[in-house]
Order: C-alpha cells, then sequence, then structure tokens
C-alpha cells in the first residue's frame, strides 16, 4: 500500500482548465489511474492548477475526490482512517501531471 497513486491517463490542457473554469458547475474531470495493478477512473473536480515548471506543459493540480470512491483505493491504513474520520463528502487531493506525457502522481495525503 502507498500513499502516491499513478496518473495512466488524463485530461488534456483544455479539459484541465476547462474543469477549473467551470468549479461552480462541478464539471468533472476524469483521470484513468493504476492502483494495485488494475486501471480505473477517477473522477475529479478542479480546485487549482499553478504551473510546475515552466514549460506550459507540466502542473501541480489540486482536485476534490469524492470520499467514497478514495476509499476504495489500495491506501495506507493511516490514510483510510484518516478519510473515514473526516465525515466528508470529498477529500482534497494534491497531484503532478504532465499534459504532455498525460500521466502523473497523485499525492493522497490527508490533513
Amino acid at each position: 500500500m502507498s500513499n502516491t497513486i499513478l496518473i495512466a491517463n488524463g485530461p488534456s490542457r483544455e479539459e484541465l482548465f476547462d474543469g477549473l473554469r467551470l468549479f461552480t458547475e462541478k464539471r468533472v474531470v476524469n483521470f484513468i489511474i493504476e492502483d494495485n495493478g488494475r486501471q480505473m477512473t477517477l473522477p475529479a473536480i478542479m480546485q487549482g492548477i499553478s504551473p510546475e515548471d515552466g514549460s506550459g506543459q507540466c502542473w501541480n493540480i489540486n482536485f476534490l475526490v469524492d470520499t467514497k470512491i478514495f476509499l476504495n483505493l489500495n491506501l495506507t491504513p493511516d490514510i483510510r482512517s484518516k478519510a473515514n474520520k473526516k465525515g466528508i463528502l470529498a477529500i482534497k487531493v494534491k497531484a503532478y501531471y504532465s499534459t504532455k506525457l498525460r500521466r502523473g502522481a497523485i499525492n493522497c495525503e490527508i490533513e
């Protein structure tokens, strides 16, 4: 089990920014993630995007994930227990993402 989940495929740059622009409409942006040897769709609602390296292709992103979906992932027990105790409907997640490669990594730390 890990606190990092790999993004195997994801949205284009335009889809990312559209998701952020349409945040109030709760526009869903889908990421295909690899978790414990299986691929699954992770629907996310964008909250923030900032450039990672100045290339215009690598981003630090923040988004919300439904807590029920989050708890189905293969995460360490301490992360799972924090998500359960929060009693909230969505978990805030941070990730690094490359729109050129359409790959990245999600950091599943919960404060």
